[in-house]
């Protein structure tokens, strides 16, 4: 677990020390959210037995998190950077941009990390279906609590770069489909 707890602390305390000279709150409650999370994921690992590589990809989100409010692309962060124009309506109606691949990413592991715990800690080895449909039903769930995390900082922070209701919602669908991809894939690869 070293490596893993040096390179979280690493990034961690970069972005906690860059965010705090750049006053930027907004981040600064992100950081604390990403502590809170690996703290809390790390301390039960001994009864949720999580793989080292799913760690790794959860620290590795929380790297891309720090990062895509650190880095900046001309006057903006990387967060907002637009990846590619599949969709382009103006304001938040962009697809895709930085921060909805980083929602894919993050909320596709959370339902691996669900299907995980269904079927290797609470032992559903039966019911395949289900046990998908919960681990979808579950990152879905997270996901909302990050919505409403997000919602307090638009209204509580007057600078910050959460971004409207359009935002809000291609969130949603980035995070579904995160999530249904990355739990057919795992269900996939479970099964052989």
């Amino acid at each position: 677990m070293w490596p893993l707890i040096l390179f979280n602390a690493v990034y961690l305390l970069a972005g906690s020390w860059y965010f705090l000279q750049t006053t930027n709150l907004e981040f600064v409650i992100y950081v604390a959210v990403i502590v809170a999370i690996l703290g809390g994921v790390f301390s039960t690992i001994n009864r949720t037995k999580f793989p080292r590589w799913m760690l790794w990809l959860l620290s590795f989100w929380g790297l891309l998190h720090v990062l895509g409010g650190a880095v900046r692309i001309g006057d903006a962060v990387l967060f907002a950077y637009q990846v590619y124009p599949f969709l382009d309506l103006g304001e938040d109606l962009y697809i895709l941009k930085y921060d909805q691949l980083v929602h894919f990413y993050l909320y596709g592991l959370v339902a691996v990390m669900a299907y995980h715990l269904l079927r290797n800690v609470i032992g559903v080895t039966e019911h395949s279906k289900l046990v998908f449909f919960f681990s979808v039903l579950a990152s879905v769930g997270v996901s909302a609590l990050n919505e409403i995390m997000e919602f307090l900082i638009a209204v509580s922070i007057e600078q910050n770069g959460v971004g409207g209701y359009e935002n809000a919602m291609l969130d949603f669908c980035f995070n579904l489909a995160g999530a249904l991809v990355a739990a057919s894939l795992y269900h996939y690869l479970a099964k052989r």
